[in-house]
């Protein structure tokens, strides 16, 4: 396989993948809702073509003389205006009607679908729950796909590590988690080493994949940690009350343009555990992960975006 598309390489895993595919040498092409956005990978050699994963049309010319697609979306960042109302799941479940529609119209069999550690059909949390239907579509749709389940990724630019950044940094941090859920971690560069490493392996076809080092760490570890490489005293921690950010998210959604259930679901998915069993996927790709402190020192030593 040699022409990639990518969908969501605006975003911080589609655009680093975006970059090592290059690297590589493979065609890349990137959907882009806003083709500004993705300046950088024009200037890197990539192709970029305006469309979105809601929009079908925009998916049969995008697929088009393609031999494999990643997916790396999330539709819990801000919508177009016609799609603010619904549902979050629903517009990111719609779009991959629409690819898997697309991928078929052009024989595309290889699909890559990027989603997170923790994705489980029985949870209470609609957002985890309906992400596992989302790879189940995938997964039973008689194509080539694989799923990869990252817990939090270290690198610099990526959101949830920007944060800890952020936390780390203050004498007194304030967060909306309440501290003590464990979670595994990933440093960016391992994440695009098991992404690539999968893209000609027929035994990933069919298969869900947990990713992430070996250890497992709660949130008040993870800042502690960043503190400390940033030379810093480990901050004081406070839990904001969650309940009552969810109980006016509805307000909120709408005023920040984000899908319906998008903060209610992203808010209550905070004080869940994301371990999972990174194991299986080393059978196939053994390579010595970073640890949490190496992937954060190797982040904090990148510059600025």
């Amino acid at each position: 396989m040699h022409k990639i598309l990518i969908l969501g390489a605006s975003g911080f895993v589609g655009g680093r993948l975006a970059k090592a595919l290059l690297a590589e040498g493979y065609a890349v092409r990137c959907v882009a809702r806003n083709p500004a956005k993705v300046a950088d990978l024009d200037a890197a050699g990539a192709q970029i073509v305006q469309g979105d994963i809601a929009d079908a049309a925009s998916m049969m010319r995008a697929v088009e003389g393609m031999e494999a697609v990643y997916i790396s979306i999330h539709t819990i960042s801000p919508q177009p205006n016609g799609a603010a109302g619904a549902g979050f799941m629903d517009i990111e479940i719609a779009g991959l009607e629409n690819l898997l529609a697309a991928c078929r119209a052009h024989g595309v069999r290889r699909l890559i679908y990027v989603t997170f550690l923790g994705v489980d059909a029985a949870s209470p949390n609609v957002w985890v729950r309906r992400r596992a239907r989302a790879e189940q579509l995938l997964l039973t749709s008689g194509l080539d796909a694989t799923c990869i389940r990252p817990g939090q990724i270290v690198g610099r630019g990526g959101r949830g590590f920007g944060g800890m950044v952020v936390q780390a940094r203050k004498r007194l941090a304030v967060t909306f988690s309440p501290g003590r859920q464990k979670m595994r971690n990933i440093a960016i560069s391992d994440l695009l080493y098991y992404l690539i490493g999968v893209l000609e392996e027929p035994r990933a076809y069919g298969q869900a994949f947990d990713v992430g080092n070996d250890e497992v760490l709660t949130n008040n570890q993870m800042v502690d940690i960043v503190a400390a490489a940033q030379g810093r005293r480990a901050p004081l921690k406070i839990s904001a009350p969650r309940g009552l950010m969810i109980l006016f998210s509805g307000p909120i959604e709408r005023r920040m343009g984000l899908a319906r259930g998008t903060l209610k679901a992203a808010l209550s998915s905070l004080g869940m555990d994301a371990v999972g069993d990174p194991l299986p996927i080393r059978a196939l790709l053994p390579r010595p992960l970073l640890t949490y402190r190496q992937a954060v020192d190797r982040a904090l030593a990148e510059p600025a975006a």
